[in-house]
């Protein structure tokens, strides 16, 4: 889904180079940060981090904004193609008049991204820091997003989800490659046990997580073992030998964490057809994006 779809014209402020350069985020790019002011309607960009903690992000304005509508953030997997998210669920964001925000967690920054808490940029902050950038320029209240993500971003949004359920609306996430499981006895990150990965935190959130209507989406044919997915014995026995059996059973998991905690939880699962794991391809093939409005406009 291209930007030319859009009725408002769409205006690229980034070149290819500027988008690499994004990517590896070389010292030298940090040190330029672009102006907080307002972006004009229907405009697209890429701003570089004016706080410490902060990360390159993608930002689209639409031209008329829904001021009850809370922001969306997408989050990239590992190939780190924030520039797919924003041109993907652009059109959408200019015909509900909402805010856009696309973070670009760089491999050289955030290798580990996906795990929220366990790395040297500290992602949960990073996406705090580039929220309240976003609010400076735009005005919008980010108490509260609708939060996206693919492969390793749908790790990183459900983590953070669980970790700052009070911060986020409605979650959709698509083809992890695996899933903290809401399991108090496994340590973190496979569950939420103690330990030396933080797992208390997480777990002291579990029912206000529930809480949080939830979609969990993954291509039909995403059943590859490929190098990216997570290949261990304890995780193939736990959660399935692919990403499909793995959504499945993490959907499950929810429903019946849930009914033991008393919550009225709304867990949805939607497998996509004629896609498999990349991203343009269920975006093309799978309705990805169209399944993602219909849940973030409450359908």
């Amino acid at each position: 889904m291209a930007f030319h779809s859009l009725s408002a014209k769409v205006l690229i402020v980034t070149t290819s180079l500027m988008a690499a350069a994004a990517a590896s985020h070389t010292p030298d790019l940090k040190a330029q940060p672009i102006s907080g002011a307002a972006l004009s309607g229907g405009a697209t960009e890429l701003r570089l981090p004016r706080e410490e903690e902060g990360v390159p992000y993608y930002l689209f304005v639409p031209t008329r904004r829904d001021p009850a509508a809370p922001p969306l953030v997408t989050v990239h997997g590992i190939s780190r193609r924030a520039d797919e998210h924003i041109g993907a669920f652009a059109p959408w964001a200019e015909r509900s008049g909402r805010v856009l925000v696309a973070p670009l967690f760089s491999e050289h920054q955030c290798k580990r991204y996906q795990r929220v808490t366990q790395d040297r940029c500290q992602a949960d902050r990073a996406l705090f820091a580039t929220l309240r950038e976003v609010a400076e320029a735009t005005g919008v209240d980010i108490d509260r997003v609708d939060l996206f993500g693919f492969s390793g971003g749908a790790q990183f949004a459900h983590r953070f989800a669980l970790l700052y359920p009070e911060r986020v609306a409605r979650l959709a996430v698509s083809s992890a490659g695996w899933y903290t499981q809401p399991d108090p006895e496994e340590a973190y990150p496979y569950g939420l046990a103690p330990g030396t990965g933080g797992g208390q935190r997480f777990r002291a959130k579990l029912e206000a997580f529930l809480e949080i209507p939830t979609l969990v989406l993954v291509g039909e044919r995403d059943i590859e073992r490929d190098r990216a997915l997570r290949r261990e014995r304890r995780v193939d026995r736990r959660q399935g030998r692919n990403r499909v059996e793995r959504a499945a059973r993490w959907s499950q998991a929810l429903r019946e964490a849930a009914v033991r905690a008393g919550v009225d939880a709304e867990v949805r699962f939607r497998s996509l057809p004629n896609c498999g794991h990349a991203f343009d391809d269920c975006v093309r093939h799978g309705g990805l994006v169209e399944e993602v409005m219909a849940w973030f406009s409450g359908r």
